[in-house]
């Protein structure tokens, strides 16, 4: 089915941006279906947040455009459709939870019965109802995040950005947040942008996964095509006659990548990881080669960029 510019929240067009000579954002380009949960994943400084930020307005890209439901990235028109939650909120300390949803949808043009409404409603869908004559100071971590949560949807946005909101919580924090963000996403007919720095971390509830590196789009598709990649390991072999080994590996068609490296080593790429660690014992008796390095990674960012994708 082919998607026409209806069809996308999100539709941003070689955005770059830098911090003096830094670039955090270089040529990335990116297009989010509606009604997606769409998860960007990357390390530390890949450009997760600067982009996050552009779409939410807080900051103006160097160069580059993009539309938010057909409207002006940073817009006022665009602000106004967009819920986010940065990686570490700020709460009134003072004001309960309650107070705090509905002081911050009054701010957002709602009345103050409407605010009420939707702030019972939210803190219910965030499980923290029987909390909601707290303050925030009070709560643990994934509490906190829920309440933020809650307030980026009090003024009924069409796109929710989020943050890193399940980083630093245990597994049951995460399982959690995350199960509260899909149905939240069902129930509002949301379209989500979360970013993550493990993929393990959100492949359970995006439709689609865009792997980020040094500000640009290193892959995105679907979050099987994502996995799919992952499922891959490496291994990294020397041995006394590496010609001989590499012209028997070439013969085994199970092998994704066999890469003959400058020094003289041999990398192989596969997803059948058991079946390889028990064909190659093998392979080694019957040339009568001695095995010196046999090193077994599992797929990361950088191997995928440098094995799968280059």
């Amino acid at each position: 089915m082919v998607l026409g510019m209806a069809d996308y929240a999100v539709n941003a067009n070689s955005l770059y941006m830098k911090y003096g000579d830094k670039a955090a954002l270089n040529d990335f380009s990116l297009t989010v279906r509606q009604g997606d949960i769409h998860a960007l994943v990357g390390p530390s400084e890949s450009g997760k947040t600067t982009f996050l930020n552009i779409l939410a307005g807080a900051i103006r890209p160097t160069n580059g455009t993009g539309k938010i439901f057909n409207k002006n990235i940073g817009s006022l028109e665009a602000k106004k459709i967009i819920g986010y939650i940065p990686a570490e909120p700020v709460f009134y300390s003072s004001m309960t939870l309650a107070d705090y949803l509905v002081y911050m949808g009054m701010l957002s043009g709602m009345s103050q019965l409407e605010a009420i409404s939707r702030a019972i409603v939210l803190l219910k869908k965030v499980e923290l109802n029987s909390f909601r004559d707290k303050k925030p100071r009070d709560l643990t971590p994934g509490m906190k995040t829920k309440v933020a949560i809650a307030q980026g949807l009090m003024s009924k946005p069409l796109l929710l950005l989020l943050d890193e909101p399940v980083s630093g919580l245990d597994l049951t924090g995460k399982m959690g947040i995350l199960q509260i963000i899909k149905e939240l996403s069902l129930n509002e007919g949301l379209t989500v942008i979360i970013s993550s720095d493990l993929w393990t971390d959100v492949q359970g509830i995006a439709d689609k996964i865009t792997l980020l590196n040094q500000g640009g789009v290193l892959v995105s598709g679907e979050t099987s095509k994502i996995r799919n990649l992952y499922d891959h390991d490496v291994f990294f072999l020397d041995t006394s006659d590496n010609s001989m080994l590499l012209a028997v590996l070439k013969r085994m068609g199970y092998l994704r990548q066999i890469i003959r490296t400058e020094k003289d080593s041999i990398i192989v790429v596969t997803k059948e990881i058991e079946r390889f660690r028990k064909d190659l014992p093998g392979i080694i008796y019957k040339l009568e080669i001695q095995l010196f390095i046999f090193r077994h990674e599992n797929m990361t960012l950088e191997s995928i960029s440098r094995y799968l994708l280059a």
